[in-house]
Formats: structure tokens, C-alpha cells, sequence
């Protein structure tokens, strides 16, 4: 059992925020990994681990995947495979765009081999598993002429002599019921009769049947059938099927036994088709289709991956997380996704960066759990309330290659019920060389070597000591690729020792709160060193090094000490002699200083530290490093300011970018152009506050804000300058708290004044307190 002594924990929560342009919004994160809390909940499905298990690897690409039994059929276009771990052109056997591998151990199957002349986009098991119908470019198999379209068997490879079927083009995707096999892609004829874009062949010999729907536009990409047999669904990039494009533009449902188009719901709210919108793939799953698309321009309105019922093709849920998405894949209660995600605001997860980070392999939960909140001006805007899966934290790293001249990872993946498949054209898997293929099983299939991510110097804490007696160690925390929570052991000076904290807290590769520990009965003057472990669970380990600080020997001026005693989340002295970084005295979230503000600049009395002057330049203010999230359902803010006649400025104010003006802002504390102070909230509808007196008088000012989901109160100089009783939204935000700029429609962007002791607490401070600070900062209303 570990000891701890002194508990407080003063940690950032760990709700996830969405940020959109225009606007700030909450969602849920699913903290669902490979070891959940409640597995059989729908929200928080286990999945495998992110541990990539040896693999064969090809020196192309892989375009398709089918399991069957325990063997995977791998098709793409490459000309060799070798082991897991051989480098490329190392301990190679040749393989002309097919392969087989044993899913439980990886190992190639070498008495399958067929010799093709040209890729193969897709391989398709019929009924009873005796064949392999596959389909793509070539015109050969095994010697024999084969074009674009052939059966084999699973077994040797060899061709199926009675299967004669023959496209004039690539056939890109086949579906098999019955009697019939169903094909799709870039062809034209079939057999030698015309059969635009989609054909229906009989399993036994290929030969040709009426069904025979008429495609206008792009290719077809995909084929689902439903699971009795009543519809065909087909997916691409065609633009009118059976004369209307309204039930056939990149989607149809089509009667299976006569090509006919029927109502589909989907059809009308997917809208993707022609040069630069298409459907992807379909994946047909017992109680409906999952689908994924890809856009770029106007001609398509979806990117993500959608789930539809077979009955009327209700949508049942969108997942509308930016990027291409190519393929997708059903285990149990998870979807997996194949693509370049780069903005899963909308579900709840990761935002835009720059540079832009894309996520190549996903996982969403099967089940629709929450709406989508996407009300900026994005692609996706319009699905805004619609039903929406959850994303889940599984995040294997999928180096992109260069194969196709695309610059992309993952093309294809395919699953089962303990294993997760993917293959396209990356080079790596979380950072170790593995081309094209990669094998994924669940925990109690796979080797969890994966752990926490930063240790040793990237894993350090933060160490303050502002009271006699006192540290605050704050960290930023750690990160799982496939473990939303890990456990966390603070340890002092050895580590033979029981760790002085420890606390359990949840994060992601993309979002990592910073936790802190505040610990007390220390020797003034005297020396300690600080080190954190995290643990996954399963015992993976990560241990930062060690930090030192020498605990402070004199109080705090009378002002820091009363801020101090209301326990801010962050305190910002500005009293840094140089540099681009203001201490948080709490040790939780420093500001980086970006632009040309003057520092050292005349403190306010509140403090004996000097402060830091602001121009009013576009782009020059401090802000957290870090994203952080505001408190839910109260809040104050207060700053100290000094602001010259006909000047003012955004003071405090938190928004959803750093390093550029943000493009939504949330709770901002600001001196409007007639120099009256104001607050605004946006998330509200009962407007801002505003006082009546002009602070933009050259002096030293205590602005503050308190609020709740019931009342705010506006502050100068310890006083109530404005105040409204009512109903006020205050979610909670994930972003980044920025002093002296950012945007505004209410006051001059960025500040021309002096900035000195910002705050912030998580809850709405009695009007006494304000007060006390502002008695304790031993200054008379209105001084220089």
C-alpha cells in the first residue's frame, strides 16, 4: 500500500473542450482505452492495445484486407514482402501484389503466392471460403488472362479456370450474395457488353446478368449488401445513378434483384460526388452500413465517416473529425478508421494545430453517444446537433510514405474480434520501422510494451516555494497511447522512499492537464528535490528526473499572501527581470510573452515585483504555453492595471489559439475605448458588464470579476461598479488563458497599459475578499 502525507490536489479538470471558429463549445471526452473503468458500457468500450505485433511488410501498398478464418489476404501493389523487422530489400520473397500472413502470429504463408500483372484493389471471400474473388488492374494470374476480375483459391493461390469474367477497366470493389458476384469501379464493359461502372456476375462462372443499374459521373468505390439480401449499396464518386441524382449522388440503395433505386435516407444528407468529393468505402455490419468520404472543394458536403440503418438508411450517427477518411472496420462495439484526421473538435477531441498533426488510425465507439458540436464556419458546420459517436483514446503512431506520391499512411483496415489490421504505405509504427502492414490485438492477445510517452528530461516538475514551509510541484501530465488513466507517484529526495502523493488522472497524447501537489512542515532555507512516476495499467512506468528548489525563508508581500490564502488556480506576478516567461507562483500554467511588451516596467503598490508594459501591438501579450480548462459554473478573475487616457484593451481573456489572435474568446476582462472597465461573457445571452467611470486615467486599478450560473459582479479598487442577477451559462472551456490581446469586437484588441498580478480562481470570491485584497495591497483609491 502506498503512504502519501499532505494531500491537496489542486488538478485541472479533465473534461474535454471542443474550440471551433466563432465559437467556444463543450463536449464530453470518452475515456475509453484498452482498459476502461466500464468496459460494457457503450460509451467506453475497450479497445486493443496500441502495441503494433510483428507483421510481414511489403515495399508498396496495401489497398485492401480480408480475414478469413485465421489467415489475412492482403492486396495492393508491390512486388515483395519480408519479415517483421528486416529493412527494406532485406530477406525479401517475392509477392505480386497478393499476400497471405497467419493472423495469430504474423507469419507470412509461403504456399501462397499467384503471380499477378497489376494491382489488386479488393479481395472478397465467397460463402463458403473455397473462394477469393479478387478485382483490380491486372490482366494476368498464375500466366492465365484474367482482366481486372478472377477467383482463387485461398488455399494455393491457383486461378478458379471455370470463373471467366472480364472488365475492360479497374475493378475496385466486389460484394458477393448467392449466386451473384457484384462489381464495381472505373469499367465500362463487362464481358464485352456495357455495364457502366457496376455489374452483376454469377459466383460460378462470371457470366453476366441482366442487372444492370445506369451510373452517370465518377467511379464506384464501394459495395454493401444488406445482410437478408434486399438491397445492394453503392458508394464513390458517380453523380446520378438510374437518371436522379437525388437518390444517386455518391451513394445508392439499389433492389439486388433488379438494379432499381429505392429511398435511402443517407442519400440525402451525404452529398459527396464528382472530381474532388467521394465515398470511400462501405462496411456492411448486421444492423446497418458504416461509411467514409473524403472532400476537397464544393462538389461533396461530408468528411468523416457516417453510420446508416439497412432499413431506411437513417442516419445514425456522423463523425465529422476533419481529414480523409479511407476505410473502416467493425470489432465488437468500436469502429476503426483509416485516413489523416487533423480536427476532431466536433466529436469532443483533438484540435487543428500548426503545424497540422494528422491522426492516420482512429477509434470511435460503434454506439452514438453524444451530439455534434461543430458551430463554426467549417466544412462539417451544418451536421451541428446530429447524433455522434465518441472518439476513443487510441492513438498508434503511423508514419506516412511516399509510395503513392499522396504522402499518406493507412489506406485499408480490416478487423475481428481480437485483432485490428491496417495497411497502406507508412514506413513506421510508433517510431519503428514497419512497412505497409501492421497488427493490432486486444490486451489479452497482445504485448502491452506501450507505456506513458516522456520521462527521464521530458518529464519534468514544476517546483515553487512562495510561503515559508512550503512547495507547490506541478507537472504537466503524461500521455498513453492507449491508457486514458494513469496513476501518478510523487516522490521527495529518495525514491526508496513511499512516494509522498499519489493520484490517478486522465489525459491524452493530444490533451495533458497539469496536476499539482502543495507540500508543507518544510525547513525554511533548507534544499528538496521533486521526481514524478507515472504508471499505465499494466505496470508501464515512466520516471521523470529529479528538480530542486530551496524553500522560501520570508513571507510574501501582505497582497501576494492574501491571493494566495484564496488558493488561485494561477498567479501571475509579472515581476520577471527578463525573458519570455512569467511565473505561475501556483506552479500550474506559466505565461510565454510573445511580441515587444516593456518589462520591469513600475510595479502597482499591491506588490513589490515590477510589472510589465503592453503597446498595444497586434499580437504582443502573454498566454499559457498550455492548454488549460476553466472551472464550470463559477469563476473570477482579477488583474491590476494601468491604463493612460484614451487608451484601453483586452485585459484578461480566455481564447481557443496561442501564438495567434484566437478565433473565439470566453470570460474577457477588458477597458473599453472611453476607458470604462467590462467584462464580458460570451457564452452568455445576458450581455456584458460595463462600469461608469473611466479607469484610463494614467493610475494603478484593481479590476476583478466574480460569476456564477446565477449572478456577476464587476470590481474596481475593491468596490461593485456593475452587477446583473441572472441566468448565465459558464461551461467549462478547453483552451488558453491570454493577458493584454487577443480577439475583440467590444474593446481595442490588444492592451496599451501596464499589467501587474493577475489571478484566477475557480469559484466566485465573496465580495469581502476582493475587498481584502485590495485593503491588503496598501493602496489608497485612485494613486499613482
Amino acid at each position: 500500500m502506498f503512504l502519501s502525507r499532505n494531500r491537496r490536489l489542486a488538478a485541472a479538470s479533465a473534461t474535454v473542450l471542443a474550440l471551433v471558429a466563432g465559437s467556444l463549445v463543450v463536449a464530453d471526452a470518452a475515456l475509453a482505452d484498452s482498459a476502461p473503468t466500464a468496459p460494457t458500457n457503450p460509451k467506453t468500450p475497450a479497445t486493443v492495445s496500441a502495441v503494433s505485433l510483428p507483421t510481414p511488410q511489403i515495399n508498396g501498398v496495401v489497398w485492401t484486407q480480408t480475414v478469413v478464418g485465421n489467415t489475412v489476404f492482403v492486396g495492393g501493389k508491390f512486388s515483395t514482402a519480408r519479415p517483421d523487422g528486416a529493412l527494406p530489400g532485406r530477406s525479401t520473397v517475392k509477392r505480386s501484389s497478393i499476400l497471405a500472413y497467419d493472423i495469430r502470429t504474423g507469419a507470412l504463408i509461403a504456399k501462397f503466392a499467384p503471380v499477378l500483372n497489376g494491382q489488386v484493389k479488393t479481395i472478397v471471400p465467397s460463402a463458403d471460403k473455397k473462394r477469393l474473388y479478387i478485382g483490380g488492374d491486372f490482366t494476368t494470374v498464375n500466366g492465365t488472362t484474367r482482366n481486372r476480375i478472377a477467383a482463387i483459391s485461398p488455399a494455393s493461390g491457383n486461378v478458379v479456370s471455370s470463373f471467366r469474367a472480364s472488365a475492360n477497366k479497374q475493378v475496385s470493389a466486389i460484394a458477393v450474395y448467392g449466386s451473384t458476384v457484384y462489381a464495381g469501379g472505373a469499367f465500362t464493359t463487362m464481358d464485352g457488353r456495357s455495364r457502366v461502372k457496376v455489374a452483376a456476375v454469377s459466383s460460378s462462372k462470371g457470366a453476366l446478368t441482366s442487372w444492370a443499374p445506369k451510373l452517370k459521373g465518377g467511379d464506384v468505390t464501394s459495395i454493401a449488401i444488406a445482410p437478408r439480401g434486399t438491397r445492394v449499396v453503392l458508394g464513390g464518386a458517380f453523380t446520378s445513378v438510374n437518371g436522379s441524382s437525388t437518390y444517386g449522388y455518391g451513394l445508392a440503395s439499389l433492389v439486388r434483384t433488379t438494379g432499381k433505386t429505392t429511398r435511402w435516407a443517407v442519400d440525402r444528407v451525404v452529398r459527396n460526388a464528382g472530381a474532388n468529393s467521394a465515398i470511400t468505402s462501405l462496411t456492411a455490419t448486421s444492423t446497418g452500413v458504416i461509411g467514409t468520404a473524403f472532400r476537397f472543394g464544393t462538389s461533396g458536403n461530408f468528411e468523416g465517416a457516417f453510420r446508416a440503418d439497412w432499413s431506411t438508411g437513417a442516419v445514425r450517427w456522423l463523425e465529422t473529425c476533419r481529414g480523409d477518411v479511407y476505410s473502416a472496420a467493425v470489432s465488437g462495439s468500436i469502429v476503426y478508421t483509416a485516413g489523416h484526421a487533423h480536427n476532431c473538435d466536433s466529436v469532443g477531441g483533438f484540435r487543428e494545430t500548426k503545424p497540422v498533426t494528422h491522426r492516420r488510425a482512429l477509434a470511435f465507439t460503434l454506439a452514438a453517444t453524444q451530439k455534434l458540436n461543430d458551430r463554426g464556419s467549417g466544412p462539417n458546420a451544418a451536421f451541428t446537433g446530429r447524433p455522434s459517436p465518441s472518439l476513443l483514446n487510441w492513438y498508434p503512431e503511423l508514419t506516412p510514405g511516399t509510395f503513392t506520391g499522396k504522402q499518406q499512411a493507412a489506406w485499408s483496415v480490416a478487423a475481428t474480434s481480437k485483432y485490428v489490421l491496417y495497411g497502406g504505405e507508412f514506413t513506421a509504427v510508433n517510431g519503428r520501422p514497419q512497412q505497409g502492414l501492421a497488427r493490432f490485438a486486444a490486451p489479452a492477445s497482445a504485448a502491452q510494451s506501450t507505456g506513458p510517452v516522456s520521462n527521464g528530461a521530458g518529464f519534468l516538475p514544476t517546483v515553487t516555494s512562495t510561503v515559508p514551509g512550503t512547495a507547490t510541484v506541478s507537472w504537466k501530465s503524461n500521455a498513453d497511447p492507449d491508457n486514458s488513466t494513469l496513476t501518478y507517484q510523487l516522490y521527495r529526495d529518495s525514491l526508496n522512499d513511499a512516494p509522498l502523493y499519489q493520484v490517478k488522472a486522465d489525459s491524452s497524447v493530444w490533451y495533458r492537464p497539469r496536476l499539482s501537489f502543495t507540500d508543507t512542515g518544510l525547513t525554511p532555507g533548507a534544499t528538496y528535490s521533486y521526481r514524478i512516476r507515472a504508471i499505465d495499467p499494466y505496470g508501464n512506468a515512466a520516471l521523470g528526473d529529479r528538480v530542486s528548489v530551496t524553500i522560501a525563508s520570508s513571507a510574501p508581500p501582505a497582497y501576494a499572501a492574501s491571493v494566495l490564502a484564496d488558493k488561485p488556480t494561477s498567479f501571475w506576478r509579472f515581476g520577471q527581470a527578463s525573458g519570455s516567461t512569467v511565473r505561475d507562483e501556483t506552479g500550474l500554467a506559466p505565461l510565454t510573452v510573445f511580441g515587444k511588451p516593456v518589462p520591469r516596467a513600475a510595479g502597482s503598490s499591491a506588490d513589490r515585483t515590477t510589472a510589465t508594459q503592453f503597446t498595444g501591438a497586434t499580437s504582443t501579450y502573454a498566454g499559457t504555453a498550455e492548454p488549460s480548462t476553466t472551472t464550470a459554473g463559477a469563476q473570477t478573475i482579477e488583474a491590476w492595471v494601468k491604463v493612460p487616457k484614451g487608451k484601453g484593451g483586452t485585459v484578461v481573456v480566455f481564447g481557443d489559439s496561442i501564438g495567434r489572435t484566437s478565433g473565439a474568446t470566453d470570460r474577457m476582462l477588458y477597458v473599453s475605448s472611453k476607458g470604462l472597465p467590462g467584462f464580458d461573457l460570451r457564452s452568455s445571452t445576458t450581455g456584458d458588464l460595463l462600469g461608469r467611470r473611466s479607469i484610463a486615467d494614467g493610475m494603478w486599478h484593481q479590476l476583478a470579476l466574480t460569476a456564477t450560473t446565477k449572478s456577476a459582479q464587476l470590481f474596481v479598487d475593491g468596490k461593485v461598479v456593475a452587477s446583473r442577477t441572472a441566468a448565465i451559462s459558464l461551461p467549462s472551456r478547453w483552451g488558453y488563458w491570454r493577458v493584454a490581446g487577443d480577439r475583440s469586437t467590444i474593446a481595442k484588441p490588444y492592451l496599451t497599459g501596464t499589467v501587474d498580478d493577475v489571478s484566477l480562481y475557480p469559484r466566485a470570491l465573496s465580495s469581502s475578499r476582493i475587498a481584502a485584497h485590495f485593503t491588503a495591497s496598501k493602496k489608497a483609491p485612485a494613486s499613482k
